[in-house]
């Protein structure tokens, strides 16, 4: 049996060598008309979503910030957003290449590279809305994002039921939403398009992780492995804002702690997290994963936090 240690990781650097081409071509096959736009330079310093979609037209910092600043702001919170997306894909393919190796069937060997294509599609699709320069991408990876850093452990993860529940299941389930949500607002028609593009294939990802999850039987130690990860994830999930902080620290200055609360406390911060939760946790209903539910609930992963507890 292949060792899964040889699985490479997902943070592999991008090169211009003798395969771009071989890529290139392959992508067009899948891309169609749309793969002549691969190549085309898109700016890098649109605002693609408003100050309403991050809540920042409630905040008095930014309101009271001058235009520039805003706009700044509103820049910097765009392509945190774009990179996410971008290193979300990069992970979808990590996660289903380790996946093939996993299956248990032709079909499902077949379906999983499949779906491996799928995320190397989107991850062709959103590169060409971040900086082109191999010095702005390898920035990509250099950011302090714990959650991006917090899923590549998960999918070395060597039991499959844990890496299909979490990444299949809950986080493809949780993206379709969010790139849903991200397409509706994106004020850039060609990256809304893109998004909406990304939707039936997130859908089917995530359809098929609740089918093959119900179908497992589920270990202790599984059950267990995943009830830790997920308290971790949901917290996680929970601090996303800080990105907004971060924003606008950078174009404003150094901000107190009193500062980051109010802000959050203006985002109404508290609410965002019992909705954002209250999502996930439905996309953790299955009669496989009733223990898991209730060891979660009995943990207080549910449970909201406050603007305080968020900084």
């Amino acid at each position: 049996m292949i060792k899964q240690q040889i699985i490479t990781g997902s943070n592999l650097p991008e090169v211009e060598d003798k395969l771009s081409c071989w890529l290139s071509s392959a992508l067009g096959s899948r891309l169609g008309q749309f793969s002549a736009s691969l190549a085309v330079t898109q700016p890098h310093n649109l605002v693609y979503w408003g100050a309403s979609f991050f809540g920042l037209d409630k905040v008095t910092i930014f309101q009271n910030a001058p235009i520039a600043e805003r706009a700044k702001i509103l820049q910097l919170c765009s392509c945190n957003l774009l990179q996410e997306a971008y290193v979300l894909e990069k992970v979808g393919v990590y996660y289903m290449a380790k996946m093939v190796l996993l299956s248990e069937s032709t079909q499902e060997q077949m379906l999983y590279a499949l779906y491996s294509a799928d995320e190397v599609t989107h991850l062709a699709q959103i590169s060409r809305f971040l900086p082109k320069s191999p010095a702005q991408k390898s920035q990509i990876w250099e950011l302090e994002h714990p959650l991006l850093k917090f899923l590549i452990d998960i999918v070395d993860t060597e039991d499959k039921a844990v890496i299909l529940f979490v990444l299949q299941v809950v986080l493809e389930g949780w993206s379709l939403s969010h790139y849903r949500s991200l397409a509706i607002e994106c004020r850039e028609p060609d990256l809304s398009l893109t998004l909406q593009g990304f939707l039936p294939d997130e859908s089917r990802h995530h359809g098929t992780g609740v089918m093959l999850f119900h179908q497992m039987s589920l270990t202790q130690s599984s059950q267990d492995l995943i009830v830790k990860i997920l308290v971790d994830f949901l917290r996680m999930m929970q601090l996303r804002h800080q990105s907004i902080l971060a924003a606008i620290a950078q174009v404003k200055g150094y901000l107190s702690r009193s500062q980051k609360i109010r802000i959050l406390e203006e985002l109404d911060i508290e609410n965002y997290n019992h909705t954002c939760l209250k999502f996930l946790r439905s996309l953790m209903r299955n009669p496989n994963s009733g223990a898991i539910l209730h060891q979660l609930e009995t943990r207080g992963a549910f449970q909201p936090l406050s603007a305080s507890e968020c900084i």
